[in-house]
């Protein structure tokens, strides 16, 4: 079953959704609030099947009429799941907001700091430093320029 489909069986089933505050609403009205990996996960049954769903998926979809690969939550919290909190890009794009990236590394060849980043999957060489902020202010210029979301 595609995204498109299970999501156009949740609406038939009668869930619903407020896109400005971002709350999703199962058949009894009640509040849908399951948390998986801190996002918020739509659970309905198709017969012996259980069917899991985004909430931020079904909104961009209650909204845009659209499925889409990729959604990020703007602000970087992934329960906020207010549209004007969402929107789609490449899963590129995506890998950008990934904390524990700190594009540079210590090269024992050269003794000093190497900061590098990565576009389109090759890296670019930013330049060898004599200390660690340095390294990493290069690497954070770097971004600014080459990972415009």
């Amino acid at each position: 079953m595609t995204r498109e489909e299970k999501i156009r069986l949740a609406i038939e089933k009668g869930i619903t959704c407020n896109p400005s505050t971002g709350q999703v609403f199962g058949i009894r009205g009640k509040e849908i609030t399951k948390n998986h990996n801190g996002y918020i996960r739509i659970c309905l049954r198709n017969g012996k099947d259980q069917i899991n769903i985004h909430s931020h998926q079904f909104i961009w979809y209650w909204v845009n009429k659209e499925v889409v690969d990729c959604i990020d939550h703007i602000n970087g919290i992934r329960d906020d799941n207010r549209i004007q909190n969402l929107r789609s890009i490449s899963q590129q794009q995506n890998m950008f907001n990934q904390s524990n990236v700190k594009g540079y590394t210590w090269s024992k060849l050269s003794n000093k700091w190497q900061s590098y980043i990565k576009v389109n999957q090759k890296p670019i060489h930013l330049g060898y430093f004599d200390n660690e902020v340095d390294a990493h202010n290069a690497y954070l210029n770097a971004k600014k320029i080459y990972h415009i979301i």
